[in-house]
């Protein structure tokens, strides 16, 4: 599986719970991050306080498709 593939896969996981946004740079702020995957170069993150997630090891037009993806289900 690609790690697009792969990164989709767990976003629909977790959406549920985390739909206030899809990053792919750090914030700045000091959140408190969980990352539930890291394997292969692909890290996800999910910051539960505010519901959001941080991609990293994602081409920019991976991270793209991956936010197109996310929005279509329902994220913001």
């Amino acid at each position: 599986m690609s790690k697009l593939e792969t990164a989709k896969k767990i976003i629909k996981e977790h959406m549920d719970t985390v739909r206030w946004g899809i990053f792919d740079s750090r914030n700045t702020l000091g959140d408190f991050m969980r990352t539930i995957f890291n394997e292969d170069g692909l890290t996800i993150d999910i910051c539960d306080d505010w519901g959001y997630f941080e991609v990293f090891g994602l081409t920019d037009k991976e991270f793209l498709e991956l936010k197109k993806f996310y929005e279509s289900l329902g994220g913001i």
